[in-house]
């Protein structure tokens, strides 16, 4: 009896045995695919997280392509492409191979109002800031290997500050040599409505007379001048510098870098104590070259700053050897012309403004006319940088 009881309950513990076993085979091979799977999504979700981070750097690129040339017609130029070769290496291609068809990242703008009168805001509205209120729509997409990823932003022109103090013709924050032989310094467009003109000197006048009628003189004897870092505000000037860098106008001459031959447009120089940098000769910059000439409706007026960037009893000065038409806002903190008695051999005109801080030579050659259409001209002209307008990204289907 004992035997057969004992037969059959090591039976039953076989039996238990065999159902554990097969238990914990279930359970291995349940783990192994929940282990396959896991690592499956997760190496999905890593290539899908690639694919956006590319997208957004193309966003990134795109935007940074607008801030340097923002569309403000139907045919800009330059054009402003996204540069799909430097995203791209930007990303190793092992860790980031292309998507099918060699496709790696791409982008597309265009303005957020409906242009083409289908009743919605798409790529097929008009590619440039049609309504003018510096908002447009970027879109930008990303294949990495067999996954793609497309987000979207609307995108915001932001300014340089380009605020020059409205009706100053001269600010001289040195001596002024004057030899009195004509009114070099006038009005020739005091703007509308028509501005004050002021002129101010802030060391000594050697004859009041090289101003023209309309212009109100302030002198150290007659009355406050202004401060040097308050008559163009030090934030201004900061980002002025900033674009310049940014379009590729600087030049750094304590660099290595040599004085550039064109002067139009925003063009800053930073220069070694001591310098001398000569105007470009018989020239028109932003402007027309004859003796004759003023600036036309259609010129654009530029921004001309030289200086070294720190006070220096070695100022940098601008002379000209030939006749020049400068139209424009020019600025320096050294010199314009040689306080120590080297005078003009050629015959400057600037139309504008001119804003200098330690000594102006217009002994009867140099001829500043206030301008103030230079300075209206250059309020909200210069891009500073393109922002992502608030909770307008999203991600959308990709194509």
């Amino acid at each position: 009896m004992k035997s057969k009881q004992h037969a059959r309950q090591s039976g039953s513990a076989l039996i238990m045995i065999i159902g554990i076993v097969a238990a914990l085979a279930i359970m291995a091979t349940t783990l192994v695919a929940v282990v396959i799977n896991t690592q499956a999504n997760t190496a999905d979700s890593r290539i899908r997280n690639k694919a956006q981070g590319v997208a957004e750097a193309a966003m990134d690129a795109q935007m940074y392509a607008l801030a340097k040339d923002w569309p403000e017609t139907a045919t800009p130029s330059p054009t402003p492409t996204m540069d799909a070769g430097v995203v791209r290496s930007q990303f190793a291609v092992g860790e980031f191979p292309n998507g099918p068809g060699g496709k790696f990242a791409s982008a597309i703008y265009y303005d957020n109002s409906d242009t083409n009168g289908d009743g919605k805001v798409t790529s097929l509205d008009a590619a440039w800031d049609a309504n003018d209120d510096r908002i447009m729509v970027v879109e930008a997409q990303a294949n990495v290997g067999d996954r793609a990823s497309r987000v979207t932003g609307m995108v915001e022109r932001t300014f340089v500050s380009t605020i020059f103090p409205r009706g100053v013709v001269v600010y001289d924050g040195g001596n002024m040599t004057s030899n009195g032989s004509g009114n070099q310094i006038r009005v020739y467009n005091p703007g509308d409505p028509p501005q004050a003109v002021t002129a101010q000197v802030g060391g000594t006048l050697q004859s009041g007379s090289v101003f023209g009628s309309g212009i109100s003189v302030t002198t150290t004897s007659t009355g406050v001048v202004t401060p040097w870092d308050q008559i163009v505000p030090t934030t201004t000037v900061q980002q002025v510098v900033a674009m310049a860098k940014g379009i590729g106008r600087f030049y750094d001459l304590t660099a290595g870098d040599s004085v550039p031959t064109d002067m139009s447009g925003v063009c800053v120089i930073k220069a070694n104590p001591g310098d001398e940098i000569d105007l470009p000769q018989n020239a028109g910059i932003n402007m027309g070259a004859g003796t004759g000439d003023v600036p036309l409706a259609t010129d654009e007026p530029g921004i001309l700053f030289i200086y070294t960037g720190a006070p220096s009893s070695a100022p940098v000065k601008v002379m000209a050897q030939g006749h020049t038409n400068y139209y424009g806002i020019f600025y320096t903190d050294g010199q314009l012309g040689s306080e120590s008695g080297q005078s003009y051999s050629g015959t400057p005109t600037f139309y504008g403004q001119v804003i200098c801080k330690t000594f102006m030579d217009v002994r009867g050659t140099c001829n500043i006319l206030y301008d103030d259409s230079a300075i209206m001209k250059l309020r909200d002209k210069y891009t500073l940088t393109v922002v992502l307008v608030s909770n307008s990204w999203r991600e959308i289907r990709p194509q």
